[in-house]
């Protein structure tokens, strides 16, 4: 469970936020214990730090391999904080769990706007795929055991990567390149954004709007999805998540629309790195699915 101390007096408290993030006060109430408990992960377990994959002043990931790593399943996170912060330093606690229960855990950084634009970001995260495509074997990365996850702006990432056409990037790599995404309190439809203060930063225009949505897109391979979003969260995340889950509901694999309860934004972080929680169960069952 989280230690925030945002008292929840309500049933959904966040109900009419939209977008809106300051006032659950993450650089107080989750940052720091983010980044104490990621500090002592990394301090005790076997990884790889700050490995370039060649595009971009923040092109660099961290890799936990799981004691079996040759053989295992890898999970690639993909942090939020809105196109514009964060750092995969922060989100080593993630890989924890995932870890010990033999799941290798591959971390991404990216570049921000408004030094780059969002379309900029998405062909980065693509870049970084490629790479792993191409060198995760010498790292002891099994390539056709891949599976992509992200939360918030990181969720939106991580469904464009499920909707890229890998074999147009390159010839070599499969459609069929992850196995399976969970998508926690992610941007789907990002029309709506062009109306927000923050586009300032963002600059994002129609064209690209509609161009970055991942459900208008089609996915590269029917794979299974989790598509979940704390209880708490606004009306307009769990709009996001519903869009998406209706958008691929007609394939082999139905994504699952998960709420997780009594969780707000961030929350689900927490939960996403408790083994005992739901919704860490329901992404290694996602993962252990495929095999």
């Amino acid at each position: 469970m989280s230690n925030t101390t945002i008292e929840q007096t309500q049933t959904h408290p966040d109900k009419d936020k939209g977008y809106e993030l300051g006032h659950l006060k993450p650089e107080v109430n989750y940052r720091p214990e983010w980044g104490r408990r990621s500090a002592e992960f990394r301090a005790a377990t076997p990884c790889q730090l700050d490995l370039s994959y060649g595009h971009g002043p923040r092109g660099h990931l961290d890799f936990f391999p799981s004691t079996q790593a040759a053989e295992s399943d890898t999970l690639i996170f993909i942090h939020g904080g809105y196109w514009q912060k964060g750092d995969k330093s922060f989100y080593s606690f993630v890989a924890q769990p995932f870890v010990q229960h033999g799941v290798s855990c591959v971390l991404l950084n990216y570049d921000f706007c408004p030094s780059v634009r969002i379309s900029d970001i998405t062909a980065q995260i693509q870049a970084a795929m490629a790479w792993l495509w191409r060198n995760g074997r010498e790292l002891g990365i099994p390539t056709d055991r891949l599976h992509i996850s992200g939360h918030s702006a990181g969720a939106h990432l991580a469904a464009m990567m499920a909707t890229t056409d890998w074999s147009a990037q390159d010839a070599s790599m499969p459609n069929d390149l992850l196995k399976s995404a969970a998508l926690i309190s992610g941007l789907f439809d990002l029309e709506p954004l062009l109306q927000v203060p923050d586009n300032q930063v963002l600059k994002l225009d129609a064209q690209e709007a509609a161009a970055q949505s991942p459900i208008r897109r089609e996915l590269a391979a029917d794979i299974p999805q989790l598509v979940a979003c704390g209880e708490w969260e606004s009306d307009e995340f769990h709009r996001q998540s519903d869009l998406y889950t209706a958008r691929f509901n007609s394939g082999a694999h139905q994504p699952e629309r998960y709420s997780v309860e009594q969780c707000n934004h961030f929350d689900v972080v927490d939960r996403l790195a408790d083994a005992e929680a739901a919704l860490f169960q329901k992404v290694l069952g996602l993962i252990r699915s495929t095999r």
